[in-house]
């Protein structure tokens, strides 16, 4: 496992994609360990002596059968078993479904949408995670699916690459041969600041991908307005700073169409501003054991699937790439996502 470990993390890049075809099962039990089972261990060994090891001085030896082990050692067995058992069960299921990719369609009410925006269909693709376990390969079988659906538009909701400015090479590749009408936007994850500040927007803006970040563009359609307005990552998040969503868009005309695209999903209570919020992040919980279980909802208000809160819709994306090799009941996807008429009227401005 260490040396795995430190293949993965010191590994020259033109290494990757041997390593991706001819190590991706290893690989995906080494990082089901590290990621979920270590902590496990150390915790569940620190139970264990709590549980079963009494003080020797108030305790008899417990003595051992001659055809066997004694309870307490085969408890010790047994969880210790588990732990290894499950890592390379984990990476089995994630090599077998590394390449699945569905499409997830919504239809979309939005108040005051005009005639002509009718019917307006956006394809949201998120959390590329170009890198160690997504590569050429992977990424082509992305944007082809996108470009399938021939949608009106595409928008990427961040985390284009995984963890270093090597992987960007592939993932632009993947994101130049995506085609759609209006073209394609981007906003920013929280691994693509992971080489540096604005190194990954600055690199976007070089190959002409427009990365909107505290600014929105107004994309005419049929003499009508669709606003686009994008926001980069933040640390603290922006639960409690409405105004940084409303600042982003021109006065509102009648007719306007407002979409934010942001890549954390704890914005939407700060979004009342906007008709539609896109993002990702979550990965639809990575690892769930039913639609309301698992880590989606242990660690995020918002993990996957369509949320409205009056004249606002929100469509969190489980994303088409993997920084964690391993998706149960979480599967990658894309989002279709249509827009239609919705029979309320705005109340915001």
């Amino acid at each position: 496992m260490s040396g795995l470990f430190l293949l993965q993390a010191f590994a020259p890049a033109d290494w990757m994609p041997f390593i991706r075809s001819w190590l991706y099962f290893p690989m995906a039990v080494e990082m089901s360990w590290n990621v979920l089972l270590l902590m496990p261990l150390f915790l569940g060994t620190i139970l264990l002596v709590l549980l079963f090891q009494r003080p020797l001085l108030i305790r008899e030896k417990e003595s051992i059968p001659p055809d066997g082990i004694s309870r307490r050692n085969f408890l010790y067995m047994t969880a210790f078993g588990a732990v290894p058992t499950l890592a390379i069960g984990m990476g089995v299921h994630g090599s077998i479904t590394r390449h699945d990719l569905r499409v997830r369609s919504y239809s979309i009410p939005i108040a005051g949408l005009p005639p002509e925006l009718e019917g307006f269909t956006i394809a949201h693709v998120s959390d590329l995670h170009s890198g160690i376990f997504v590569g050429a390969n992977r990424l082509k079988i992305i944007s082809d699916a996108t470009n399938d659906l021939k949608s009106d538009l595409v928008v990427i909701t961040g985390d284009i690459i995984n963890h270093e400015m090597s992987e960007f090479d592939s993932a632009l590749k993947a994101i130049k041969v995506i085609e759609s009408r209006h073209g394609t936007y981007l906003c920013e994850g929280n691994h693509d600041v992971i080489p540096g500040p604005g190194i990954v927007r600055n690199a976007c803006a070089e190959n002409n991908l427009p990365m909107l970040s505290h600014e929105s563009v107004i994309l005419p359609i049929r003499g009508q307005r669709l606003i686009l307005g994008g926001l980069p990552w933040m640390k603290d998040g922006f639960e409690n700073h409405p105004e940084l969503v409303s600042q982003l868009y021109p006065e509102r005309r009648a007719g306007d169409v407002r979409i934010l695209l942001a890549h954390h999903p704890h914005l939407f209570d700060s979004a009342n501003s906007t008709d539609l919020v896109l993002t990702g992040h979550t990965h639809g919980g990575q690892i769930m054991l039913s639609d309301h279980l698992g880590l989606g909802p242990a660690f995020f208000k918002y993990w996957s699937g369509l949320y409205q809160r009056d004249n606002t819709s929100m469509v969190v994306s489980n994303g088409c790439g993997d920084w964690f090799p391993c998706r149960i009941k979480a599967p990658a996807e894309i989002a279709l996502l249509t827009l239609k008429m919705s029979q309320s009227s705005r109340i915001t401005s």
